[in-house]
């Protein structure tokens, strides 16, 4: 499971939706997928550089990397 939808999913459960219910035709997860994008590209740019924060910087560029095919 990619790291944008791991992310999708829980948001989806903490605002106590079923994440596979349908929702104009797709799981109800994949509604929160611009948030998720929105949250990662807000702590990418956010983020002090530095040693310390350079693998999380890498993380995030990685999920957001992923694509859009999911």
């Amino acid at each position: 499971m990619k790291t944008i939808e791991r992310a999708a999913r829980a948001l989806c459960k903490f605002d106590g939706q079923p994440e596979n219910i349908r929702f104009e035709g797709a799981p109800m997860w994949r509604s929160y997928v611009p948030q998720v994008r929105a949250l990662f590209d807000s702590v990418r740019t956010a983020a002090p550089t530095g040693t310390d924060v350079e693998g999380w910087r890498m993380m995030i560029e990685a999920a957001l990397a992923e694509g859009d095919d999911i």
